[in-house]
Order: structure tokens, then C-alpha cells, then sequence
């Protein structure tokens, strides 16, 4: 107990002796909203510490791994849409403005102080999974319209508009980004266009139609699956879409986003609803005879997300995470109703 007080007392101390400070910078930036500091639980150093962050209808929150603190909050306008740049220092989003604009906004991970904002953005069509960060800094942003869609970019920096990066003919539900290069997928028809960010533009070849969930490994290995349990890849460097043997003994309906690549692409996580429950089905992306499977506590909502060795997923309005070497669970805080999962950094 008394170290719990000297840590608050020199929070405080800290604090007094900061609010006198000026950084120079325009007051007009938003802030977000203060979280005291009540938590000094550090998981024993066991593990590095990551940061989630977690969508809301009205704002996005970010959890710390080791003592599940509550770093800030920030407010959207509706559920935001969120990235986080490789380096783990920048957060980005993008949510509603008013009708048919949206607003994108940039954030220090370490502190949710606003760095830039940009208004005015038009043909926004989807709602998850259309913002991203390509491994130079550059914002993606997927946007669309009837005839075909494409990928924005914005300086990383000031959110300066840098034009069209690539497109797809067709639609474009999802936007995957690698350092390796980026892809726009459509649900529906399977198709799925892909750019290496070095002026090779291609069109997979071979399609698996009502896709529900879609990832890429750092080295631009694509997977896909379906509801029904149909799962395909395309490996680094081709272009043909191959499908993959799905163990008998794994039962149920693949949520919707629920797919990720973790361990530099060496893991991949599938989450699935069954008649007892729900579990997280993790296997070698190059070996999928090598597997396991974890029972989780309540059905991931709206995605899952991964950094080794941790799975991020919401139930309700809890985040939670999973060990992805024991199949330890454990429910991190309460953010708020109809969370989902949105960015994990280092740090």
C-alpha cells in the first residue's frame, strides 16, 4: 500500500509541475479525455508491453497489455475506423464528419494528444478494415464508388492529401497492407487486387466468393475464408489463389474478421463460433498440419487482432486477450458497449 501512495504522489507531483509548461503548439487540437493512474500491476515483466485499441459508437479507447491500464480515450463521431503506423508512435482515425464526409485524425500513441486532423473526405462507403499504414509512413485509405474502388494516401505527418495509390475494378470491402505491399479485397465476388507499392499492379487469379474474413503476412501472403470453413492463400510473390485442407476435427462458423497473421507471418489465428462455444484455431502458416485449438470465453465481436504472442477480441463491452502458446484467457477492462477491436502496437 505505501508503494501504491508514493507512486500517486509523485503522479501528482509530476502533473503540478507539467501544467505550468508550454509546448507552443495551437490550443485548438482536441485532448483526450484524462485517465487517472490507479494501476501498478506489471504482469511480473513476463512479456513486452503492447497497447490495444478498441472502437466504441462514440469513442476509442487505449488498454496497456501488462496492468490492462487504461492509457486515454478519445472521442468519434460514430465507430472510428484505426490504424497505428510500424514504429507504434502515431495513431490514426478516421470516423464520420457529417453526412457523406469524413474526418481523419492523427494521435501520439503515448499521450492521444492530437498532431493533425484533415475534414472533407468523400467516398467513404465502408465501415471496417478500410484504413491503413503502408511501411513509409503514408495513411491508406480505402474508398469507393459504383464502378470501381481505390486506395488513397496522406502524409503521415500532416495528413497532406498525396493522391491515388492503386484501385480495383468492382468493389472493395477490405484494405490489408504489409510492408511487402497492400490489397484490396471484395467479400462478396472474392476478388482481390494487389500492389507491392513498386509499380507491380496484379489481379489474383482464382476467386472463393462470400468471404468473410482476410489477412496478410509482412511478406504479403494473403490468407481468405469463409463462413463455411473454405480457407486459401496466395503465397508471397504470386498471384494465384490456392486453397488449403481444413482439419476435420475444427467445427463451426468463421466469425466475420476473424482472421489474423501473427509471429512475422509464421502463425495464422482463425476465430469460430460452435454449438459449445467459440475457439481460436491457431496453425504454421507454411505447415497447417502443425495446430492448436483454445476455447474462448465468449464469441470475439467484430474481428480479432494479433502480436505475438497475444490475441486481442471483444465480448460485449470488455477487451480481452488470449495467450497463443497456452491458450491463457484473461478480460483486460470495460471500454464501453459494442466495442470492437481496431490496432495493437508495441509500446
Amino acid at each position: 500500500m505505501r508503494s501504491v501512495l508514493l507512486l500517486a504522489g509523485v503522479v501528482v507531483s509530476l502533473v503540478a509541475g507539467c501544467s505550468g509548461t508550454s509546448s507552443g503548439r495551437p490550443s485548438a487540437a482536441a485532448s483526450p479525455t484524462p485517465i487517472p493512474l490507479i494501476n501498478i500491476d506489471d504482469m511480473m515483466g513476463l512479456y513486452p508491453q503492447q497497447t490495444v485499441f478498441v472502437a466504441t459508437p462514440d469513442h476509442v479507447v487505449a488498454v496497456t497489455l501488462l496492468n490492462h491500464f487504461t492509457r486515454f480515450r478519445i472521442a468519434t463521431n460514430g465507430v472510428a475506423q484505426v490504424s497505428a503506423n510500424s514504429t507504434g508512435r502515431s495513431l490514426f482515425l478516421l470516423d464520420a464528419e457529417a453526412e457523406g464526409l469524413h474526418r481523419l485524425r492523427a494521435f501520439d500513441v503515448a499521450t492521444g494528444s492530437e498532431r493533425a486532423a484533415l475534414a472533407g473526405i468523400v467516398s467513404i462507403t465502408g465501415d471496417r478494415h478500410i484504413l491503413a499504414t503502408a511501411s513509409n509512413g503514408r495513411v491508406l485509405v480505402l474508398k469507393s464508388d459504383t464502378r470501381h474502388a481505390w486506395i488513397d494516401a496522406y502524409d503521415g505527418v500532416a495528413l497532406r492529401p498525396l493522391g491515388m495509390l492503386t484501385y480495383s475494378p468492382g468493389c472493395g470491402d477490405r484494405l490489408l497492407a504489409s510492408s511487402s505491399g497492400v490489397a484490396i479485397v471484395c467479400l462478396a465476388t472474392g476478388d482481390i487486387a494487389f500492389d507491392d507499392l513498386r509499380g507491380r499492379h496484379s489481379t489474383i487469379n482464382g476467386t472463393l466468393r462470400n468471404l468473410v474474413a482476410a489477412s496478410m503476412a509482412d511478406d504479403g501472403t494473403l490468407f481468405v475464408a469463409t463462413a463455411d470453413r473454405q480457407l486459401a492463400t496466395v503465397a508471397a510473390g504470386a498471384t494465384t489463389l490456392v486453397s488449403l485442407p481444413w482439419p476435420s476435427e475444427w467445427s463451426g462458423t468463421v466469425l466475420a474478421d476473424g482472421l489474423a497473421v501473427a509471429q512475422g507471418g509464421e502463425a495464422v489465428i482463425i476465430a469460430e463460433r460452435t454449438d459449445d462455444g467459440a475457439w481460436l484455431r491457431v496453425f504454421a502458416a507454411n505447415n497447417i498440419t502443425q495446430r492448436k485449438s483454445f476455447r474462448l470465453a465468449g464469441a470475439p465481436q467484430g474481428g480479432i487482432l494479433s502480436m505475438w504472442p497475444f490475441a486481442y477480441y471483444t465480448v460485449d463491452s470488455t477487451v480481452r486477450h488470449v495467450e497463443l502458446n497456452n491458450g491463457s484467457l484473461e478480460t483486460m477492462t470495460e471500454v464501453g458497449p459494442d466495442a470492437v477491436p481496431g490496432a495493437v502496437v508495441n509500446g
